[in-house]
Order: structure tokens, then C-alpha cells, then sequence
């Protein structure tokens, strides 16, 4: 979808609320809105609306050179701000003669209220609407996705050759990074998970001095970031052997992993994705240890629609990308965690990430 064609998609739901303007400040959002995808960075510096017949981005001196580049053959018209933020688009705004101003639900309170005490027409704040937009990605996107991906793959193949006992999990994280951002990324798409040994059974560990020892767990979640658009993938390897134990929790998630792959398709909600893997953890009496989602939406964000867990009731779109992550945490011992990034299909799914998901013992 082009520049020209997410405003007119804006401009069309607000006929149908009916509202006058939409003021958009969620720094993603705003990336989606623009196209600006690496002119700035997720400082809340930038600010967006849009009415029937305006398209107006507002910025700071840091920034703005890069937006009117940006900009040059967009609906956009750049504004800079010599003060705070807000001063010159809430002027714009009554100018504008809005009445009816649509604000985002995420809007931070302190924001909410400085817009209510100097707007006098009415508010209404809206629930993901771009976020919708965002949810089912176009080829450009999907490609930058997939570029993400590959990215995720290499380094993940990279690390594998460095991995040994007596690194830290921090120098795990950095051999990632580094080899990520070499290669093409414009940053990480998140802190990466680095967790080992015990720190292996929570799922979202932070990355400490731990010393990797011989037999460890080790679990590395992390994703790269292409064009603006994220990558996410896990992997769950042993330095050493692997006990019978843990070849038999990573057999069974590997097993649920396929099966929620398998079980993707357009139509389906994300309660009906994350119960089949749910399922195939259940029936080997380990699925009271999965407490998480399924999966969850990629994009500009790592983290965006649809939700694929127990409470993901929306249909899961064709054109979604999403991730499927099934793991099972035995609390102070391991945890073993499998992700891939997939594109959702009409009658199934293409799966991005390309790394052997099988256990990988480093002897």
C-alpha cells in the first residue's frame, strides 16, 4: 500500500465514524502512516494528523531535515516545532476547524488531558485503527520481513560457530548484535534473550554476566531489523549433551511448534492457532508449563496484531505475518522455546525463518 493510499484509508474511516481529524503521536503508527520507516527513531518526537483534506507531520529540529526529504512526493506537509510538540499541531488543529478529533486509545494520559484542556470540540479515542491497517502487510513489507528474517538466520548460524562454555550470556547478546548490524540491520527489532542454564526457564530472562557452563540450556530469542520492519525468532540449543530430559521437553516443542505452524490459515482466530499447539503439549502432560501466547503479529513493531494466544479472538488475516512460539518452563531448571517468523495464506502459511529448529547439541 503506498504513502497516498494508507491516508486515503485514514480519510475513509473517518467518514465512517464520522470524525474531522485524526491525531496520531504512537511513534510505530506514525512510521506506518508516513512511510517514514528509518527517518527517526522511536523517541516520542513526531506527531501526525490527518483530516479530510490534510496530511500534516509534525517534528523537532533534530529530525525535521530528514522528514522534508522524507517527504518530497508524499500527501505529507512538514511542520517544525520550536517548542513543545503539541503547541503547533494543536494550532493546526483549530485552524483546521475540526469539531470531532479522533485520538489513539495508547495516548498517554498526561497527553489525553493536555489536548482535552486546550481542544473544544469533542474527543473520541479509537481502538487500533491503524493498527488494522498495519495488521495484513503488503509484498514491500512482507519482503522486508522476510530480509529480517534471513538476517535472523545467519546470525543465529554465526553464533552457533562462537558458542562455548565460559562466555557470558551478555557476550552471547553482543556477538548477535554486532554480527546483525554488520550485516545489514538498522538496530535490534528488541533486547535480545540470551538465557541460560536455570535463567533458560523464564521466558523472558534479562541477559546477565552468567558464565555458560558445560551442559547448559541455552535459549536465544532475538530479531533483526530491515527497512523498518522486525524480525523474531528462538532457538533452543545444549552446550554439551542433552539429558534424556531435555531431548524429551525439546521433542515436545518442537512437535507443538510444527503443529500450530501446520494449523495456521486465514479464517482461523488466534484461540483456534494457539489451542492446537496447546493441544500437542497437553497430550504429553506438559502444558500447564506453557503460560504464554502462541504468537503474536511482526511488523514495524515485534510485537503488533493479530494475538495468537487464549485470548486472540480476531480472524487471523491472509497477509498477516506472525510468529509461532510455543515453549515449556520448568521453573529453575530449563526451558526450551521454539519460534519462527510466517506469513499467513489463504488455506495455510509460508514460513520465513529458515534455521534448523531440531536439537542442536555443541560438542
Amino acid at each position: 500500500m503506498t504513502v497516498g493510499a494508507r491516508v486515503v484509508a485514514l480519510r475513509e474511516r473517518l467518514v465512517q465514524v464520522p470524525l474531522d481529524a485524526m491525531f496520531v503521536t504512537t511513534v510505530a503508527n506514525v512510521r506506518y502512516a508516513t512511510g517514514f520507516a528509518d527517518v527517526f527513531d522511536d523517541e516520542a518526537a513526531v506527531a501526525a494528523l490527518v483530516t479530510h483534506d490534510e496530511a500534516v507531520l509534525f517534528t523537532d529540529s533534530r529530525y525535521v531535515e530528514a522528514v522534508r526529504s522524507a517527504a518530497d512526493g508524499t500527501p505529507w506537509e512538514v511542520v517544525l516545532a520550536t517548542g513543545p510538540l503539541f503547541e503547533p499541531a494543536l494550532e493546526r488543529i483549530a485552524a483546521s476547524g475540526t469539531k470531532a478529533l479522533a485520538l489513539e486509545s495508547g495516548l498517554p494520559y498526561r497527553r489525553y488531558r493536555m489536548i482535552a484542556e486546550r481542544f473544544e470540540g469533542r474527543l473520541e479515542v479509537l481502538d487500533d485503527v491503524i493498527e488494522q491497517l498495519r495488521e495484513v502487510k503488503d509484498a514491500e513489507e512482507t519482503a522486508r520481513i522476510e530480509a529480517a528474517c534471513a538476517l535472523g538466520d545467519r546470525a543465529f548460524d554465526y553464533v552457533l560457530g562462537v558458542l562455548a562454555p565460559g562466555l557470558r550470556e551478555i557476550d552471547v547478546a553482543l556477538e548477535l548484535e554486532v554480527f546483525m548490524r554488520r550485516n545489514g540491520s538498522e538496530g535490534l527489532a528488541f533486547p535480545s534473550i540470551v538465557a541460560s542454564g536455570p535463567h533458560s526457564s523464564m521466558p523472558h530472562a534479562g541477559v546477565t554476566h552468567r558464565v555458560l557452563e558445560q551442559g547448559d540450556v541455552l535459549t536465544m530469542d532475538f530479531g533483526a531489523r530491515i527497512g523498518g520492519y522486525c524480525s523474531d525468532m528462538t532457538r533452543t540449543v545444549v552446550l554439551g549433551t542433552a539429558t534424556e530430559e531435555v531431548r524429551r521437553v525439546h521433542a515436545a516443542v518442537l512437535e507443538a511448534q510444527r503443529t500450530g505452524v501446520a494449523g495456521v490459515a486465514a479464517g482461523k482466530t488466534g484461540i483456534e492457532i494457539d489451542a492446537a499447539a496447546r493441544d500437542a503439549l497437553a497430550r504429553v502432560g506438559l502444558a500447564e508449563h506453557f503460560g504464554h501466547g502462541l504468537g503474536h503479529g511482526v511488523g514495524l513493531a515485534v510485537h503488533e496484531l493479530p494475538s495468537v494466544s487464549q485470548r486472540g479472538e480476531r480472524v487471523v488475516k491472509a497477509g498477516s505475518v506472525i510468529t509461532i512460539e510455543p515453549g515449556v518452563y520448568l521453573q529453575g531448571r530449563f526451558g526450551v522455546r521454539i519460534e519462527d517468523c510466517i506469513v499467513v495464506e489463504d488455506g495455510g502459511c509460508r514460513v520465513l525463518t529458515r534455521s534448523p529448529a531440531e536439537l542442536i547439541e555443541l560438542n
